[in-house]
């Protein structure tokens, strides 16, 4: 039985990711190694646990990459600096301020989300937008979540080959001193 659930979470994940622009995904990375930092916007929840691991895989990679509300407080963000959002809805408060904020600092962001048309979409520079998909016993958030996991992974495989980074130096930027 577990492993019905494990193949049909794995299927519905790949029907989810074969649907989307992979296209703006390039984008979307392209803009992360041109930028001077790189920001995530990472509320409560699995889209901000994918968005902070990313962050993470950014700095393995010597890109400067910050979580917005972290301790220590990150640096000021600038013009230059891309901030990635990852929102179901498009309507969560916190990116929402974020970003009116950022815009009279001309601030660019991409967005992650499920949802067309939202707030958060209208003033985003690129868009991932990710198929409701609901089947397989799980619900479309979840897929959603799943399949961003694995788009943060692939931007990173996509910029490791860019600048040309060996798997044992990804492996070597991992934290060692705990």
């Amino acid at each position: 039985m577990m492993k019905e659930y494990c193949a049909n979470a794995i299927a519905g994940t790949q029907k989810l990711l074969d649907a989307l622009d992979t296209s703006v995904i390039e984008k979307i990375a392209d803009r992360i190694l041109d930028s001077d930092n790189v920001f995530v916007v990472a509320d409560v929840g699995r889209p901000g646990l994918a968005l902070m691991s990313l962050a993470q895989r950014l700095r393995q990679l010597g890109i400067r990459s910050y979580h917005l509300e972290e301790s220590p407080p990150t640096p000021s963000v600038h013009e230059g600096d891309v901030v990635l959002i990852a929102s179901v809805d498009g309507e969560d408060k916190t990116p929402i301020t974020f970003m009116k904020r950022g815009k009279e600092l001309h601030i660019a962001y991409d967005l992650f989300t499920m949802t067309k048309g939202s707030t958060l979409e209208k003033d985003a520079s690129e868009v991932l937008l990710f198929p409701q998909l609901d089947e397989g016993g799980l619900i479309a958030e979840e897929y959603f979540e799943l399949a961003l996991f694995v788009v943060c992974d692939a931007i990173v495989l996509y910029l490791q080959d860019k600048v040309g980074r060996s798997k044992a130096r990804m492996q070597q930027e991992l934290p060692n001193i705990f």
